[in-house]
Order: structure tokens, then sequence, then C-alpha cells
């Protein structure tokens, strides 16, 4: 068996766009990475069983969305863009044909509606206000925004230490129905779902840690259970930064990628859903934007965005542990890890 892995990336240096390799399960190898689509900063990315890519775009002074059709020579379907920076994360509702787009640079929220043909139109947009403590916080700068178990939208606000849960309506509307708020220099950039919709994980980028959070369906609320350190104690917190967080299918391990560090920190989920930490895996390069798990969750990638390389580890389901399987895969500039999921 073999899956199709894509690569989004900056392409300030030698990076094109985005790539693609193939994982074979078989020999446990990812093939060399190849140019998938040619595209300026696709730095983050979905796909959907339609054969459709979702992607960041950026054209000059305009950032935004752009969609590709084609599992293996994409073609572009549209882009929508407008003036300023391009967002940072894409979500997606299959149910209701719409994509979200997260915009740190401009605390924004926008809400795309998808056709059958993936041509995309604009039809909501909720600007976020506020600040945190930190430097770093001195607007809002949303960084996810996706949907929740029971079909809300979340978002993460790293800029002012919150989190949104907004009602959608099948036209792409957002209610606000409830606000969650960290510990002040929280910086909230990423969220999972436990399998069972009750409970999340939530990671904040600039205070290196990870929140245990119950969920309540009924109200779309969010209360804090615990917070643990995602670094060592005698790591310099000024050195690293928190990317990304993946929850196994079984809800029994949470992953988190730590950039200064450069390690895959695994958390065992406790029989009342809190974590204990259960060891460090190096990513073998500097700088761990993203990873993911793939479909049989039995491999893990994740690219290294400084070293321009990517790295294969193989999955214990038993223990959550990660073996080295193969490194300095080339990547240039990757900052995005997505398994294809029209193959």
């Amino acid at each position: 068996m073999t899956q199709k892995i894509l690569f989004g990336t900056y392409t300030k240096k030698a990076s094109k766009g985005i790539y693609e390799a193939i994982l074979d399960e078989n020999k446990k190898r990812l093939s060399t990475p190849k140019l998938f689509i040619q595209l300026d900063n696709p730095t983050y990315l979905q796909s959907n069983s339609a054969g459709q890519v979702f992607t960041v775009a950026k054209d000059k002074d305009l950032g935004g969305i752009a969609s590709f059709s084609g599992k293996t020579a994409p073609k572009l379907i549209n882009t929508q863009t407008a003036a300023g920076a391009p967002p940072c994360y894409v979500g997606l509702d299959n149910e209701h044909h719409l994509v979200f787009a997260a915009n740190y640079h401009k605390g924004t929220v926008t809400v795309y509606k998808v056709d059958s043909d993936g041509v995309l139109t604009t039809v909501n947009e909720v600007k976020h206000t506020g600040h945190g403590p930190l430097p770093e916080q001195d607007t809002a700068k949303i960084h996810f925004t996706d949907l929740t178990p029971d079909k809300r939208l979340v978002v993460c606000d790293l800029g002012s230490d919150k989190v949104y849960t907004y009602d959608i309506s099948s036209t792409g509307q957002l209610s606000l129905v409830a606000t969650f708020e960290t510990a002040p220099g929280f910086a909230p950039r990423h969220i999972v779902f436990h399998p069972n919709g009750k409970f999340a994980y939530l990671v904040g980028e600039l205070s290196n840690h990870i929140s245990t959070l119950s969920y309540d369906s009924h109200t779309g609320k969010f209360d804090l259970l615990q917070t643990l350190a995602t670094i060592p104690e005698t790591f310099d917190t000024a050195h690293n930064g928190v990317a990304a967080v993946r929850i196994s299918s079984d809800g029994k391990f949470v992953y988190v990628s730590n950039r200064g560090h450069n390690t895959i920190a695994a958390f065992k989920v406790n029989p009342d859903f809190t974590l204990s930490h259960s060891g460090y895996t190096s990513t073998e390069g500097e700088f761990p934007r993203d990873f993911a798990l793939d479909s049989t969750e039995k491999f893990l990638v994740v690219t290294n965005q400084n070293t321009d390389n990517a790295t294969l580890f193989e999955r214990s389901s038993t223990d959550g542990s990660l073996t080295l399987l193969q490194k300095d895969i080339p990547v240039p500039e990757g900052v995005c890890v997505s398994f294809a999921r029209f193959d």
C-alpha cells in the first residue's frame, strides 16, 4: 500500500510551492519529494475526497486561498485574495461545502463557499480584537480555525489568549456562542479534540504548554482541567515555540512539535483524559513546524523548516513511541504536512 503526502512550504529561498511524496507502507520509506503545485507561499493546505486541494496563496501584495483539482496533474480552479498578508491555516467543512481561513496578521476568520467544481466564493469574514501581555501579543492573531466534533467552529487567537466557539449556518455565517480565556501569555496556537468529543488539547506557542480542556457540546464552552510543559524544565523557554498538536484516533496519545527543542513530545492520555508526559523524540532537524500521522497511524512524518528536511518515524500503537526510519528527506522550507485525502 502507498499513500500520497503533500508538503506546504514557504517560498522565500529555494522552494517553488507544494511538494508531493509517496509513503510505501511495506518498505517503510518515503520517496524523494517532487514539485506538485507551483505557488507562492502555500504554507498550509488541506485536500478532500473529490481530489481538490485548498491552500494558502500569495500574489504580490494580496493573500488568500486557492483551490486546485486533479490527483496527478493539478489545475488551478480559482483564487480568493484580498489586500494584506495571506492566512496561516485552512479548515474544511465538507458537509456544508465551506472552507475556513485563519489570518494571523489580520486577526480575521474568513469563510468561503465551495461549489461542486471547487470554485471558492467569499461569504463571510469576522475580525477579532484584543491583546495579551507579551510583545508578540500586541493585537489579535488568529492561528487556527476548524470544526469541533459537533460541527461548530473553534478559533484560536494567539494574540488575545482566547479560544472562541461559533455556530455555523449552512451559508457560512458565524454566531459566537462561547469564549474561553487562557492564562495570560499562554498564546493558544492549535487545538485537537479527543475522539469522544468531550475533551480537547490546546497548545500555547509562547508559553510552551499544553492544556487539557473539557468541552460541553450543549453550550460550546471549554473549561480548564490541566496544564503541562511541552519541554524539559531545564530548557530555556525563550528558545522554543510550540507548533503542531495531533492525537491518535484511539484517543490514547497526544503529540506536540517543539520548535527550538526540535522534538516531538509524546503524552499518554490518562483514564480521566488528562495527560502524562511519556518522552521526547528528536525530529532530526531544526524548527519542526508541522507533522502528521498517516491513515494507518503506523507512521508519523515531520518537516523541519530551518534545515529543509523531513523525517519519517514508525509509531507504536501500544506505547505511542516513535522509531526513526528515515531522515534527511529533502523538503525546502517545509511548514505543513498533509496526507492527501483523495488517494
